[in-house]
Formats: C-alpha cells, structure tokens, sequence
C-alpha cells in the first residue's frame, strides 16, 4: 500500500513549456512521457463507491495495472489517500487480489466481482517530472492533457499534479508557489475519478447549496473543533467556486464569500487557540477577497428589484428616472467574464495555497495548551453569550427602532446567527431552531429594506421632478416593515438561550 500525498490544478493553458521553464531552474529531470488509458468500474449500484472506493485498470505501453483507491480526505487542493496498485494480465479489474483487509467486514469480494461494470474512461498524454528541494524531499510533477469520456460525452483534462515521493509536506506548498506566478491556475477540489462520476450522470448535477452548520461534536476540543470549521468552509468554498466556473450566478459567488466570511469569524471565535498555533499569514488575503466581491450587495439588489419587487417600483414615482439608473447600475458591474478572471488570478490561488498549507502543517507552540484542549463545548457556551449579550444591548435600546438602528442591527445580528452556524450542533436541534427562527426572520425583512435603501441613495443622484414625491413613497413603504420588525424583535429578546 502507497499514501498517496498530491495538490492538483486544473489550469486553462497549455503550460509544458512553462514547466519545463521553471522545473529546469530547479534541476528537475524529465521521466517519462507516456499515453495513460484509464477504465473506471464499479457495481450498477455503486456499491464500491459507497465505500469511498475507486477502481480502474489502467492501461501504457501495452502493460495493465489495477488500482484501488480508498477513503481518505481532500482539503484545499492537498489530496490524500491511502491506495493499492498491482500489475494486471487483462483490462479488467481481479478484487480478489488485493489484501483481504481493506474490506469491510462482511463484505462478498467474489459478489462484488461478478457485479463490476465499467462506468467511464480517462485517456490522457502525461509528461512527468522529479524534482529534489530542502529536507530530503522528491516531488514528481505530472502534466495530463486528454478528456474524460462517459455516455458518449467528454470533458477536457488540462492538470498539473505534485506528488510526493519522499519526505515531508511542507517542500510540495513551497513548489506550488513557484508554479503559480500567472493567471490560469485553480486548485483542484474534485478527482478525475469524481468529475467522471458526474459525467456519467451517477451524481447529483451540482447546484447553489446554502451553508449549513459547521458539523462540530461535544467529544472535540477548541483545535479540532475550529480545523473542522476550516475545513467546512473550505469545501463549501471551493465548491461554489467550481460551480461559478461551470454556471456563472450571484448564488453562487453568494456562497463562496460566505466560507471566506465563515473563515475570518473562526479568527474571533477562536482567539484563544489561533494564539498558540503558527501564525497565519493569510488573514490580509481574505480581507483583499471579500472587497473584491463587495459588489455582490448590489448585485443582489438590483436582481431583486428587477424581479421580486418589479410590480412595487411601477407604483413609485420616477419610475422612468429609477429604471434608467438601475440599468446604469448593472452596467457598472464586473461581468462573468471578469468573475472569472478574478478566479483564475494569481492572488486568488496563491490565497488559497496559503490557507491550505496552513492548515496541513500548522503547529502548537505547547500542544497542551488550555487554549487548544479545552472542549468545545465551553468555548461555544462563551462565544454564544457574549454575542447574545451584544445583539441584546442593542435590540432592548427601545421599543420601536429607527431605520438606522435596524442598519446597525442588522450587521450584528449577521454576526451573531454567523457564530450560532459555528456551534449549533452542540446543542439540542429543537431549542436551537426555536431560538433562531425569529432572529432568521429578522434577517430576512432587513434584507428586504436593501432595495429601499438603494432607492434613497440613488435618488439623490436622479435628475427626477418628484423627489419629495419619490421621498414621501419610500417612507410610505418603509413604516409597515419597521412596525413588523419591532415585533419579531420582541419575540426573539424573549426566547431562552438553548446553550443556558
């Protein structure tokens, strides 16, 4: 058995020469250049996948290799798994001859055997590369250009894999960083082995997935507890990033900076254990991320407006003023185009390298450290009361707020709902849903004062004959929803904290 240690990048060049460029300053020397052919199989029902499994025969030089790879984990773009490979005498996989202990017990190897089936291929040109860096390490490099076929459709593949043969992590981050001086470059979340599960239509087509809490357990201490937040928010990250690129939409840009914001928020929650452990390095980067997608407030206003409150703006005065500056808005915007770009940027991937070297080689100046070894349950318990404490000075300031302390509000009580995201499932499902519901629904009305907020703000930039008109209607519009505010207000000052 091999562990197989790997960071993989999708990239949207032909880069060979800008390997060879790079690789040879560092005195890397060329292996093989080699036609791989690969066939992935599993049951009709997806049995060794339910195993965290995968299997495919292999195919160069007129030679047959079975591989078996098996659960392990992906963070960032650093992928682990533990895998058997073994030479073959015909293109189609032998169960039994790998180590009876991989499986389960209980497992019927032969009944698996005769249900094998192939589900997709990948062929693709691989040029590889050795590289020897500091503290003994070898890296291979491997270059793949081909295509994933499944059900008579195809999907390019363009990756840079590095790979460790010997030695310690920490050389591969520090070669990463070398490559990823242009643009094209993305860190690579999913397989070739997953993007052919989907090809073949035995996934889930991907689509906007709201975020949901962070799958903390009261049995972890206050370190494992904020790696588990970490690694929550980057998958959900790296996901929404994935989608963007395939199906462009604000939602899922939305979620995207979610994770980033989910991030910085662990740096507050978590004070007392980021103290003891290396220090980052990348909390500059994510504040560069989240103001490069700052527009997203607009966008969604804008959006909005155009379709769910489309039939209130024909009731308000200006409406030719008030459509001429939406369209003008919307033009102001970054494109897809442009979204796109900022993806593919080099700050952006090099953001992303920082975060996940970080968390794979991060250490604790005294790995007994209070800080890191009290449970999560307590630091949850503080966290949750002082943000409650806060969100209550403000909500009790009277019993009917003005629209400028709702503005107000409304950024703490994000905070607040973002801190419960961190630690709800510590505490009963049923009080803790009770709890925030009314809070959500807050959330939800001031969310829905944005478009009239805008509308304020742009007014006095419109050349309009009404603006005492426009004016009187936004405060018209507004008054019910500050009265419903101060209401569910109240209903959420008296509910019982479900971490008391």
């Amino acid at each position: 058995m091999s562990n197989e240690v790997e960071l993989k990048f999708l990239v949207t060049d032909d880069v060979f020469s800008y390997l060879e460029q790079v690789l040879s300053s560092l005195g890397a020397k060329e292996q093989q250049d080699q036609q791989l052919e690969n066939i992935y199989f599993d049951t009709a029902d997806q049995q060794l996948r339910a195993l965290d499994c995968g299997l495919r025969i292999r195919t160069y030089s007129g030679k047959h290799e079975q591989t078996i790879k098996l659960a392990g984990q992906a963070v960032g773009g650093l992928h682990q798994r533990p895998e058997y490979t073994l030479p073959s005498n015909n293109p189609w996989p032998d169960l039994r001859a790998f180590p009876a202990e991989i499986w389960p017990e209980g497992t019927d190897v032969g009944l698996l055997q005769q249900s094998l089936t192939t589900l997709f291929r990948t062929d693709f040109h691989r040029r590889t590369w050795t590289v020897a860096l500091q503290d003994d390490s070898l890296i291979e490099i491997a270059y793949d250009i081909g295509s994933i076929d499944a059900n008579g459709q195809n999907e390019p593949i363009n990756e840079v894999e590095l790979e460790i043969v010997s030695g310690p992590v920490a050389p591969l981050f520090k070669l990463a960083e070398l490559l990823v001086t242009r643009p094209g470059w993305q860190l690579g979340c999913a397989s070739k082995a997953q993007r052919g599960y989907r090809l073949a239509g035995l996934s889930a087509e991907p689509d906007v997935r709201r975020m949901g809490f962070v799958p903390v357990t009261p049995e972890q201490t206050a370190e494992e507890g904020l790696i588990t937040a970490l690694q929550y928010a980057l998958r959900h990250w790296q996901y929404h990033e994935q989608l963007y690129m395939q199906q462009p939409s604000i939602g899922a840009l939305l979620q995207l900076r979610s994770a980033v914001t989910l991030i910085q928020h662990t740096r507050l929650l978590y004070a007392d254990v980021y103290a003891v452990l290396t220090p980052v390095d990348w909390e500059t980067d994510l504040a560069w991320l989240v103001e490069q997608l700052s527009w997203l407030d607009e966008a969604l206003v804008l959006q909005r407006m155009q379709f769910e409150y489309r039939q209130m703006l024909k009731n308000a005065p200006c409406q030719s003023e008030l459509a001429s500056e939406i369209q003008r808005h919307e033009q102001l915007l970054p494109t897809e185009k442009q979204t796109q770009a900022l993806l593919l940027s080099v700050h952006y991937c090099q953001t992303l390298l920082k975060l996940s070297s970080w968390m794979a080689l991060h250490k604790a100046d005294n790995p007994h450290s209070p800080g890191l070894v009290q449970p999560i349950h307590s630091l949850a318990v503080v966290a949750l009361d002082n943000s409650w404490q806060e969100l209550l000075s403000m909500s009790k300031l009277s019993d009917a707020l003005d629209h400028a302390s709702y503005q107000h509000l409304r950024e703490m009580l994000r905070h607040n709902l973002q801190v419960g995201v961190c630690f709800a499932t510590l505490f009963d499902t049923e009080r803790q849903q009770g709890f925030r519901l009314p809070w959500l629904n807050m959330l939800g009305r001031l969310t829905d004062l944005e478009h009239i907020e805008w509308i304020f703000e742009a007014a006095t930039n419109m050349a309009c004959p009404y603006q005492q008109e426009l004016n009187d209607w936004l405060q018209k519009e507004l008054k019910p929803q500050l009265i419903e505010l101060d209401q569910i207000r109240q209903r959420g000052i008296g509910m019982q904290p479900y971490w008391e």
